[in-house]
Formats: structure tokens, sequence, C-alpha cells
């Protein structure tokens, strides 16, 4: 059973070096109890009418990979879909479910704890970007989900844009222009990764 964790858009009370939150999480209730050392990363699935190249894919894929890999104690290992292809029926995640058996089978290939899997939710690549993602932890135990998130960020809503020009100027150097974040689909998913990654 998942719990509330983080709901958060942006808050008046935070410090001019703090980035604010977006997007929310859940977490197990029993999540404390999981051992989890290796998790396999599963691509990015584009739901409804998004549609992405697999170098799109791939740039997604180098931030979430970046951003996880720092933020959490947790080895994060991505899988190729070519790899995935070879031991895995066709389209074995869909829509948010996967099946058990699949899940066992990328454990023992790859000896996973758990496996993120994500999905693309809302996209436009011109300005205004839009990102919408979703991403869920799988323990590789239980098959159950013991870890949530979602976020959308809207380039042309306040809070999303506050919140990248604190973030750009604090991770990425004051000479960084903010508004390249806002026009950048490979700075907008990075950001995107870095607020779900800070929410694990």
């Amino acid at each position: 059973m998942l719990a509330s964790a983080c709901a958060v858009s942006l808050s008046g009370c935070l410090g001019p070096s703090t980035v604010p939150a977006i997007g929310s999480a859940e977490v197990a209730t029993d999540f404390a109890s999981y051992s989890i050392r290796r998790v396999g990363f599963i691509p990015f699935r584009p739901l409804h009418d998004t549609r992405m190249a697999p170098h799109e894919v791939g740039a997604m894929e180098t931030s979430f990979h970046a951003e996880f890999s720092s933020a959490t104690p947790y080895d994060i290992i991505p899988l190729d879909e070519r790899d995935l292809a070879e031991i895995l029926p066709p389209e074995p995640f869909r829509r948010g479910w996967y099946s058990p058996e699949a899940i066992v089978t990328i454990r023992d290939r790859y000896r996973l704890d758990a496996v993120f899997i994500g999905s693309v939710t809302a996209r436009r690549l011109t300005p205004p970007l839009v990102l919408g993602a979703q991403l869920d932890l799988v323990s590789c135990e239980t098959g159950q989900t013991i870890w949530s998130s979602d976020i959308v960020l809207d380039a042309s809503n306040e809070a999303t844009r506050r919140a990248i020009h604190v973030w750009a100027e604090r991770e990425l150097g004051r000479g960084y222009a903010a508004d390249v974040a806002l026009m950048s689909p490979r700075r907008f998913a990075h950001f995107a990764a870095y607020q779900m990654a800070r929410m694990l």
C-alpha cells in the first residue's frame, strides 16, 4: 500500500537557494523493510499520443540515470531495449502494468533488487515546453510498486519557471542562462529527473 509522501508545487517559505519542489510521490508503508542495492532502469515508454525518437528516449534516460545515481544510494543499471528484447516478449510493460514473469526474468538476468519503470505522460517540444512523466519503483522480490512519482512541467507555468531559475543558478552555476533550460527539451528532462530523484 502506497502512502502519500510529497505533493508540492511551490512554497513561499523556501529560501532563495532552495529549489522549489514540483511533482508528487507515494511510498509503500513497508518501504524500509526492502533491501535494495541494484536497480534496473527500464527504457521510458510513451503513453497516449506522445511519440519519442530513440535519441530522445536516450537523452531522458541519461538524465534520469545521472540524477538517481547521485541522489540515491542505489547502483542504477540502465537496461537497453535490445537486451530486453532478447529475454522478454514484445511490450511486456504497457500502460502501467507489468507481468510478474517479466520482473522475475529481468531480476535473474541482471541480479536486481528492483526496477524503475517510467512512462512519458505528456510532451510538447516547441516552447512553451511541456513534459509529464511517471516513474514506478517495483520490487523484484514481491513484484509490488513500492514507490511511485508523477511530475508535469509546463514552461508557461510560473511555478515551473521559478523553480527552473533557482535550479539553474544552484546546480548549473550562476553563468548558466535558465532561459535555455526552458527551451531545451534535454535540459527540461534533466530538471524533471532532478525533481523526481529528490522525492525518493
